[in-house]
C-alpha cells in the first residue's frame, strides 16, 4: 500500500495513476473519496487514466487510510493509500 508523509499544514495534491490497471479503450470517469477524519479532500479531479485528490490538514504523528472507489466505464477498483502526517 502506498503512504505519503506531510506536514500538518500542507495542502497538496495526490496522483493515483491506473495507466497499468485499465484494459484498452477504458478510462476514468469518476470517483468516490471520503477523508477520514481530521483530514480533509478539499478538491479532486479526474483524468482519463489518473484521479487527482488535493488534501490538506491532519494531525501530527497519526496515519490516515483513504480508500476511494474509482468507477471506470466498465470497472470499479478500490485504492487504498495512506498518509502520514509528520512536523519536520
Amino acid at each position: 500500500m502506498k503512504t505519503w508523509r506531510k506536514q500538518p499544514n500542507d495542502h497538496l495534491d495526490y496522483d493515483l495513476l491506473f495507466e497499468d490497471w485499465l484494459a484498452e479503450g477504458d478510462e476514468v470517469v469518476s470517483v468516490d473519496a471520503e477523508a477520514p477524519d481530521g483530514i480533509e479532500i478539499t478538491q479532486t479531479s479526474i483524468e482519463p487514466d489518473r484521479i487527482k485528490l488535493w488534501i490538506r490538514g491532519g494531525t501530527n504523528g497519526q496515519t490516515y487510510k483513504f480508500s476511494p472507489l474509482i468507477h471506470t466505464q466498465s470497472r470499479v477498483k478500490e485504492v487504498d493509500f495512506m498518509i502520514t502526517v509528520v512536523e519536520m
